[in-house]
């Protein structure tokens, strides 16, 4: 096959006209595939587009606007309809030649008409050789010719198998940057402190550790904040291994250092009568009671050096990342992003000087969002129950854009509404809308929004 004939893109046509050429053009580029297709090539090609499929219909790519929904449906039609290997190298593609009625029974399609024309509206399907009636049928499936099969062929995947590659490199290469190694390495620093904790004065080793803690931290939300790239991708695998061995050396050296503390000094043998023998109970109390002892301390006693509010805020980050990381699939995306609420403001500037949407943005700030954007409190509480309130803010914070823009025809509220029941059906790929708002307020270069609040603030007032 010419390498140049390939699909680049894929594309929402919502003008039949469009659908038609596209249509046609895959017609064209699919002459120079055989008429009848070799088995194994067919497996292998299959095989590899389904992981891809599959994977982005759990967690759908951000960087297109393509919804979740729509990655289901080819999933489905692709795993358990067009299911003929030899079809994947053929001129006619896979087919979807199956009855609406099992369709029904096979993958769950109630309305198959719709959710055939959601997938020819994204140009994932054309028509082959369609009935006047709108029937669809295969022919013989002993037979490798299609000539006299009817229905809707998946050949677009074929010619979009680069691109999909490469798509599926992206969206990994993001998930590594914005949410796998940043995770890990917040994972294993918030570990560290918490073993560094009670030995916060008088300990040389514990003051080097925690500045090296400190450094790599840092480095983590420097490199986050990059644009996506390979070398930054790099350098937080690598800090992520950093973090990790710094803390099993922590975790050594403080082990050891209560056996020593337990040995008299000059004799390295374990006399048994010498210690306490813990049950496991009693073991467990003890490290409670130490982190507790260090807890229970005067208020004039505590430090309130930069070191210890560092180490609430790494904790208190932790907590945060372990309750909105609890969707390890990302299906909107938001993590993939690299979306943090420090963005908020530069992304969404209605709000300046109405509301603060802090670090930690919960209820009390959606509803004052939705008061703000003409919301119904009702429907913003309804919006928290079904999709978690964080999702719900963000959906009233693109409510109240396209309300300050003039975008909205009927109501906010009701835009609102629209908003949970696409996130609810799978069809909301909010990921891909906060990466259009970041690239409208900061061009194409490596700055967070979050460092375009000033300027924004200035040029509004």
């Amino acid at each position: 096959m010419v390498e140049t004939e390939r699909l680049t893109m894929i594309t929402f046509m919502e003008d039949p006209l469009d659908r038609a050429r596209h249509a046609a053009r895959v017609s064209k580029m699919m002459r120079a595939f055989g008429h009848t297709g070799a088995e194994n090539a067919g497996r292998e090609r299959r095989r590899k587009l389904l992981d891809i499929i599959e994977t982005f219909a759990r967690m759908p790519p951000v960087t297109i606007d393509v919804p979740r929904i729509v990655w289901r449906d080819l999933y489905d039609a692709a795993a358990s309809i067009a299911a003929m290997n030899i079809d994947w190298d053929s001129r006619c593609g896979p087919l979807i030649a199956a009855s609406n009625d099992h369709l029904k029974c096979r993958i769950g399609w109630t309305a198959a008409r719709k959710n055939i024309r959601r997938l020819a509206e994204y140009g994932l399907i054309i028509p082959h050789c369609l009935a006047g009636n709108g029937k669809r049928f295969l022919g013989s499936r002993d037979s490798e010719d299609r000539s006299d099969a009817s229905g809707w062929s998946l050949a677009p995947l074929l010619l979009l198998e680069d691109y999909l590659t490469q798509l599926a490199a992206t969206e990994k290469a993001l998930a590594a940057q914005n949410l796998i190694l940043p995770n890990q390495i917040r994972r294993a620093t918030s570990s560290a402190y918490r073993l560094l904790r009670p030995f916060e004065q008088g300990h040389l080793w514990a003051d080097k550790a925690r500045k090296k803690l400190d450094a790599i931290a840092a480095a983590r939300r420097t490199y986050q904040r990059r644009k996506g790239s390979m070398d930054a991708i790099a350098v937080l695998g690598r800090l992520a291994e950093v973090a990790t061995r710094l803390l099993d050396r922590l975790s050594e050296r403080i082990s050891l250092d209560d056996i020593a503390s337990l040995t008299p000094s000059g004799d390295t043998r374990v006399r048994r009568d010498g210690h306490h023998q813990y049950s496991p109970e009693e073991a467990l109390e003890s490290v409670y009671g130490l982190a507790e002892g260090a807890c229970r301390r005067e208020p004039d006693d505590v430090r309130t050096t930069p070191d210890a509010d560092r180490v609430k805020q790494e904790t208190a980050d932790a907590c945060q990342n372990a309750q909105v990381s609890a969707d390890a699939n990302d299906v909107y995306g938001i993590h993939r992003s690299g979306f943090v609420w420090a963005e908020a403001p530069a992304l969404f500037p209605f709000i300046d000087g109405m509301v603060e949407i802090g670090t930690r943005p919960g209820l009390t700030e959606l509803h004052e969002v939705a008061r703000v954007c003409q919301i119904g409190q009702a429907t913003a509480a309804r919006a928290s129950a079904t999709l978690g309130t964080g999702i719900a803010l963000l959906c009233a914070l693109i409510t109240g854009h396209h309300l300050a823009n003039g975008q909205i025809r009927k109501t906010p509220d009701a835009y609102m509404q629209a908003l949970v029941r696409r996130a609810r059906s799978g069809e909301l790929n909010l990921g891909h809308t906060l990466l259009g708002r970041r690239k409208a307020v900061c061009g194409q270069g490596d700055t967070r929004a979050s460092k375009m609040r000033i300027s924004l603030r200035s040029s509004l007032h």
